[in-house]
């Protein structure tokens, strides 16, 4: 099935990645290098963007967000309040020397555009090879959120009061995601997930790193969790109707029911299966090496 926001975003993303720089076998990383005295420069940046010109007063925003970095951290935030979409990002600039510093800092921007199909775009730039020190904290806020993106290479990413679907993903950072309305996929390879009370269809994986997911009363949608080398906490509310499998290779499984209603047709050492309710729906949990804990929110 055509994925018109995924095929955007390979689009852009294969124009605006910035290409990494080769290691070579006598490269060192600037913290293992004698104190050249060099300072870093901070440099911000801004952009806004009014409400698309159909956009009729006093319909929900449905913004589409596409924002990437490479190393800092993103916080992506709804506030209801605002009439326009606005991004802020400070930059932490390195280089050889005083006048590299200079130099890069100069040619460092925020990348920001609305696209054709009307996505908003956000990725900040460094010039030249990436270098050790170069760090950026992305804060982006807008009225209101549809289908969206977020991703980041080395860095955390927080995502508040959004909604529609939502894919988050970080190769090493944490990730939390709060009060979002809609389905969420979020990747992190080395890094925490934390997701509260979702309230839809849930997908979590981490390569290494704790999961920690929360459901949203009334929210019986399936579910995936997957862990290799990490623990997971996860909380359904009181009511929930559906089946869960559970299977660690090397993890212990509590299952944490105050209320008895979970009936268990199997229940072992390192699997667990749950029934809920009707059982209608079916999710699954699975680490490689950690521990798991499925709990039942109190009435």
């Amino acid at each position: 099935m055509k994925n018109p926001l995924r095929n955007f975003v390979l689009a852009v993303l294969g124009t605006c990645m910035l290409a990494a720089a080769p290691i070579t076998a006598l490269a060192r990383p600037r913290w293992m290098q004698p104190d050249d005295g060099v300072k870093t420069a901070t440099v911000h940046s801004e952009a806004e963007f009014a409400l698309p010109k159909d956009h009729k007063k006093g319909e929900p925003v449905r913004e589409r967000i596409l924002a990437e970095i490479t190393n800092g951290e993103i916080e992506f935030v709804v506030d209801p309040k605002l009439d326009e979409t606005t991004a802020v990002a400070e930059f932490v600039v390195d280089g050889a020397d005083a006048k590299d510093v200079e130099r890069r800092e100069k040619n460092t921007r925020l990348f920001a555009t609305r696209s054709a199909d009307g996505t908003l775009v956000f990725q900040p730039i460094f010039p030249g090879k990436p270098l050790d020190r170069d760090r950026v904290k992305l804060v982006i806020r807008t009225p209101g959120t549809g289908d969206s993106m977020v991703k980041s290479a080395n860095g955390a990413i927080v995502v508040r009061g959004t909604s529609g679907a939502l894919r988050v993903s970080t190769k090493n950072g944490s990730i939390k995601v709060a009060n979002h309305t809609g389905g969420i996929d979020a990747t992190a390879q080395n890094g925490s997930i934390d997701i509260a009370l979702a309230t839809d269809g849930v997908r979590a994986t981490s390569a290494n790193g704790v999961i920690r997911v929360s459901l949203a009363d009334g929210n019986d949608h399936p579910f995936e969790v997957e862990t290799k080398a990490g623990a997971v906490d996860f909380e359904l509310p009181a009511q929930f109707d559906g089946l869960v499998r559970v299977t660690t290779v090397s993890g212990g499984i509590t299952l944490d029911d105050p209320a008895k209603k979970a009936r268990t047709p199997e229940i072992g050492e390192h699997s667990l299966t749950a029934e809920y309710g009707a059982a209608a729906g079916e999710s699954r949990i699975e680490t490689t090496a950690g521990a798991v804990v499925l709990r039942s929110r109190a009435q």
